[in-house]
């Protein structure tokens, strides 16, 4: 099975400490693909002009390809706190969605990763708000979709971390991804945001997803919180989880999202960001 790691090449820190060789980098570690981070859209690329952005994004492109690593999944737009309780906030996050929608047919990636809308906060179960969530989540993405259609990209709908938010536990996502019934409206399962719930066994929800599955955020909690710790560093059972990849015939890229820490001086992180390489292919070896 495929490795890869989220990289944001803007970062001064983590793998953004290798400018252009970013992607070498990354190949050199053990990866063939990455999770391109496009969340904070108050960065670059966002705040250039179209062509520029465009001749940004080229770049990376480019760069990714002469390393031989494939841009797999894009991870789009993320604010905290959420802002979407207004229709003109949402039109506002629409526009940035879309946008980056462009950006990730530049880069020429077909998985582009997305969190549900919060338009009552983060804990709107049990406050009468849930019905109106998912229609406001619906009429969202249904648009979305048909601007991800034009461009052949599949939505990757992500579960969350939030205990109380009515559109976050695998179930949940499985059924508003079910309703949307569409090829191009897919699964990212997110394996740490799993481990927030302490009653949710990661392998058991790993088959109930089973064929919606189309990318992976891999990551470790414990504490009930959302740390994103490497593999073996929290209370997911590893072994376990690939069994049940294997049992449903996963055949993507096991994609961490978490990695060696980007403060480490450049010796440290080098070694570091090997090991993490090894976790990941520790995992996947019978895959």
């Amino acid at each position: 099975m495929r490795l890869g790691i989220i990289t944001d090449s803007r970062a001064e820190k983590g793998y953004g400490r290798y400018g252009a060789d970013i992607y070498k980098k990354v190949a050199e570690h053990g990866y063939s693909c990455t999770d391109f981070n496009l969340c904070d859209t108050e960065a670059l690329p966002y705040t250039l002009s179209r062509t520029e952005a465009e001749e940004f994004l080229i770049r990376e492109r480019e760069m990714a390809r002469a390393a031989g690593v494939t841009i797999w999944q894009v991870h789009g737009p993320w604010r905290w706190a959420p802002r979407d309780f207004l229709p003109e906030e949402r039109a506002e996050r629409m526009e940035k969605m879309k946008w980056a929608l462009w950006a990730c047919s530049v880069l020429e990636c077909k998985n582009y990763v997305i969190h549900p809308l919060m338009p009552y906060g983060i804990e709107d179960i049990g406050s009468g708000n849930e019905a109106s969530t998912w229609e406001i989540n619906r009429t969202f993405m249904q648009e979305l979709l048909a601007e991800a259609k034009r461009y052949g990209i599949t939505i990757c709908f992500e579960n969350m971390p939030m205990r109380k938010f009515s559109i976050a536990t695998p179930e949940a996502i499985l059924r508003f991804v079910q309703e949307m019934d569409d090829e191009n409206f897919r699964i990212c399962l997110d394996t740490g945001h799993v481990a927030v719930f302490g009653d949710l066994d990661l392998a058991e929800e790993t088959r109930r997803l089973g064929k919606y599955i189309r990318v992976m955020h891999v990551h470790d909690n414990r504490h009930g919180m959302d740390l994103h710790q490497l593999p073996f560093d929290g209370v997911i059972d590893w072994l376990s989880f690939a069994k049940a990849l294997k049992d449903i015939g996963f055949d993507g890229v096991f994609s961490l999202e978490c990695g060696a820490p980007g403060r480490l001086p450049d010796a440290l992180f080098e070694r570091a960001a090997r090991l993490c390489a090894d976790i990941a292919a520790e995992i996947v070896r019978d895959l």
